[in-house]
């Protein structure tokens, strides 16, 4: 039987997305697994989400958009995970 436990802090107050960004969320997370990985997470590549909006049918200012969000989301994910990653070595 399961218990009910309640949600963790960051599920509860997680922030709302504005109508119209998920297509962008849904791209980020979808172009994640094409980062490149070498000393540590690279940047998604330009070309990965110039290609990403070819083959869904992204044009024009749409476009623009879809990298500018995707671009803006990475950048802030390459940080946490940067700042995750000196505070696992600092405890060590």
């Amino acid at each position: 039987m399961a218990r009910k436990l309640p949600l963790p802090d960051r599920i509860q107050n997680a922030p709302d997305l504005e109508l119209g960004l998920e297509l962008y969320m849904g791209a980020f997370w979808d172009l994640d697994s094409c980062r490149p990985l070498g000393y540590g997470e690279g940047p998604i590549p330009w070309t990965t989400i110039e290609q990403y909006a070819q083959l869904n049918g992204i044009e024009g200012e749409q476009r623009d958009m879809l990298h500018y969000h995707v671009r803006q989301l990475d950048n802030a994910y390459l940080k946490h995970r940067l700042a995750k990653s000196k505070a696992a070595a600092g405890s060590s």
